[in-house]
């Protein structure tokens, strides 16, 4: 009776211990895994920067001098902040949207998307984290906050775009440079191609010209006198003498 027993509770204890284990190595791999994980975002200056300014304002009670950083440097490095901020929101709803169709066709896995999600979070928490400092500037500016930096990244883009023009144009030239070199041209047909060439001069319409300009009298010859319409009918048949002949009384 108590061997029939001493069995089971052995194979449970094994069970249950062989479980602990597992469970405990497969947590630190996994634990290791996501430490291990590239972050989605650089590192974040921005923020380092105006933690850095907010650690310097604060005073220094060893010291007798204050250590007080200007006000508005301190607003500038917070909306340098959100700038920043506002770019990784743009790249977040890209990606987002990029990462969701490879997903469904099997292209990216569940580390990437847990990758992406822990990104979001950050953001988010980013974002809280801003407009909590905001307010404590003014009240009410954390709600204007993203308004300007949004205003200010979109200035910044195209401040990019209108630089890299030169660039952009630069290497389009060379590759259409490129193209014309070794891309040979269409085969031109010469016998296709019609020549304006002046018309060979016919027999029959020259001789046809040269009698219609025979026959029509030229431009240049004297027209022939009109009479005297107050004159005698002698005078007329006579060839309109002047003083030749007396008219008969």
């Amino acid at each position: 009776m108590a061997t029939s027993l001493i069995v089971p509770l052995a194979y449970i204890s094994v069970l249950v211990t062989s479980l602990a284990i597992f469970s405990r190595v497969y947590r630190r791999r996994k634990a290791a895994a996501v430490k291990s994980w590239e972050p989605w975002f650089p590192k974040h200056p921005a923020r380092d920067t105006y933690i850095s300014l907010v650690t310097a304002s604060q005073p220094d009670p060893s010291s007798s001098t204050p250590n007080q950083v200007p006000l508005s440097i301190l607003k500038s490095a917070l909306l340098v902040r959100a700038t920043a901020d506002v770019k990784r929101i743009w790249r977040i709803r890209d990606d987002k949207m990029a990462l969701a169709s490879l997903h469904n066709r099997g292209l990216v896995g569940d580390d990437t998307m847990a990758r992406f999600a822990a990104a979001e979070k950050e953001l988010e928490a980013e974002i809280v984290d801003v407009v909590s400092e905001a307010n404590t500037f003014r009240q009410g500016w954390g709600q204007m906050i993203f308004q300007t930096a949004t205003e200010m990244a979109q200035a910044e883009r195209t401040r990019e775009v209108v630089l890299n023009i030169p660039r952009v144009k630069v290497m389009e030239d060379r590759k259409l440079a490129h193209r014309r070199k070794y891309v040979p041209g269409p085969a031109v047909s010469h016998a296709a191609t019609p020549v304006n060439t002046p018309a060979k001069p016919n027999a029959a319409a020259a001789i046809t010209m040269a009698a219609a300009n025979a026959i029509t009298p030229s431009r240049q010859s004297p027209a022939p006198s009109l009479p005297d319409v107050e004159a005698s009918p002698a005078e007329i048949k006579s060839g309109g003498s002047s003083g030749a002949s007396t008219p008969a009384k």
